[in-house]
């Protein structure tokens, strides 16, 4: 009897571990791994594009399936190498971001969905620096109060300056402004710098205005340059 009882003792066992999953080597299924989810690249000129490549590999012990990866914008493109991964295999997701149109700090996010039962949605991020090819100082000309009887000669003139901050070589082509009481002319180009000096002439006009003036240049991404001006002229 007792050997008997033991017996029992080991078949139920024996008949635990094959019903157990855990015991019995249970698979976890797949489960996707970047090696970075966050990257800042370099600083980009506007109009240019940046490329990256997040990889990723499956750590899990059942094949991995990459379903969809979506974009935040139409500005960037992704594309997932290859689709299926198997055990301890790897991929790579290419990033293309077109930078024309933004300027400043930029943010992209990239969703890569997948059958990791664990992470089935992985939110990676793409940061750059966009810089101007050109930008104009200041942005704005304000000639505030303008006593043409008594003020001084140099009210009646400003300055801007259009800097290319790449140093691509674009030139400041034309100069032209919407306010017919003002003159404008390019002054002098030295260090990727353009001066431009915008006064205004006589005439009978008296009280608050505004206009825009434009730069036209050879740049490929800013070909025109607008800027607002405004005042106020007294006798």
């Amino acid at each position: 009897m007792k050997y008997i009882a033991t017996i029992n003792v080991l078949g139920i066992f024996l008949i635990g571990m094959f019903l157990n999953p855990l015991n019995a080597g249970e698979k976890t299924g797949p489960k996707i791994v970047f090696a970075n989810e966050t990257v800042t690249l370099d600083q980009l000129p506007s109009g240019d594009r940046a490329k990256y490549s997040f990889t990723f590999s499956n750590q899990g012990d059942q094949a991995l399936l990459v379903a969809e990866v979506k974009t935040s914008c139409g500005c960037t493109e992704a594309k997932v190498s290859p689709k299926e991964i198997p055990p301890g295999g790897a991929g790579k997701i290419d990033v293309t971001f077109d930078s024309h149109g933004f300027v400043g700090k930029v943010e992209k996010e990239i969703q890569v969905q997948s059958n990791d039962p664990a992470r089935p949605l992985v939110e990676l991020r793409l940061e750059v620096e966009v810089l101007p090819t050109l930008m104009l100082e200041p942005k704005i000309i304000d000639f505030e109060t303008v006593h043409l009887k008594t003020g001084h000669p140099q009210d009646w003139e400003k300055h801007i300056l259009v800097k290319d901050i790449i140093k691509s070589g674009a030139r400041v082509r034309f100069v032209e402004t919407d306010v017919p009481f003002l003159r404008t002319q390019i002054e002098s180009v030295q260090n990727y710098q353009t001066k431009i000096k915008i006064w205004l002439v006589p005439s009978k006009f008296r009280g608050n205005f505004q206009g825009l003036v434009k730069i036209l240049s050879d740049s490929q991404f800013y070909p025109v340059l607008v800027l607002m001006v405004q005042g106020d002229i007294k006798d």
